[in-house]
């Protein structure tokens, strides 16, 4: 099943989502990032599954303002914990505060999904707590595997990257939507 779109309708163009995707897929060349590439690819599809209708009801200052803060928890959490930073797990923790944030707001949402059938695909809606249910099972076996097979120092960061950008996109999707654009009437 591949996921393709949210159900919830938009009424902007996502710019800053489209420009941290295209980021996203720019640090694919960095080596640290070939090697988590499983983790890095279902946070860049979390990104942009729930960016779009985070940044069309933030706003596209207060969700550049929301990705910004979810970086630097990112960041600052595994420098806070004694851990060191690697950016490969950044993005990681930045879509976990989009994913927080958008399950906090719309948390009855509804994700489409290309699904194969013997002849040719089927669009089928799942729970978005199903989708992003599973990309947190790739951070978390991403995260075993880092602490059984390689560095036990970046499991840590990743945990306190992962809670610092959860903790930060809980309060973002608290805070920061703006109630003109909450609701849709020709959704409703």
């Amino acid at each position: 099943m591949i996921p393709v779109r949210d159900v919830i309708p938009t009424r902007t163009t996502p710019f800053v989502s489209l420009a941290l995707a295209a980021a996203m897929g720019a640090a694919c060349a960095w080596p640290g990032v070939r090697e988590w590439w499983l983790p890095w690819a279902a946070s860049a599809l979390a990104l942009w599954l729930a960016g779009s209708t985070l940044e069309d009801r933030f706003g596209h200052g207060r969700f550049a303002a929301f990705a910004a803060a979810c970086a630097a928890a990112a960041v600052a959490a595994p420098l806070a914990a004694g851990s060191r930073v690697d950016l490969a797990w950044a993005g990681s923790a930045v879509a976990s505060g989009m994913v927080t944030a958008y399950l906090v707001m719309f948390p009855r949402s509804r994700v489409l999904m290309l699904v194969p059938v013997v002849v040719g695909l089927e669009v089928a809606d799942v729970s978005a707590w199903v989708v992003f249910g599973l990309w947190a099972v790739v951070q978390a076996t991403a995260a075993w595997s880092a602490l059984t097979w390689n560095a036990p120092a970046d499991a840590g960061g990743l945990a306190a990257g992962l809670a610092a950008g959860a903790a930060t996109g809980a309060l973002g999707g608290w805070l920061l939507p703006r109630p003109d654009r909450m609701r849709v009437e020709w959704w409703d």
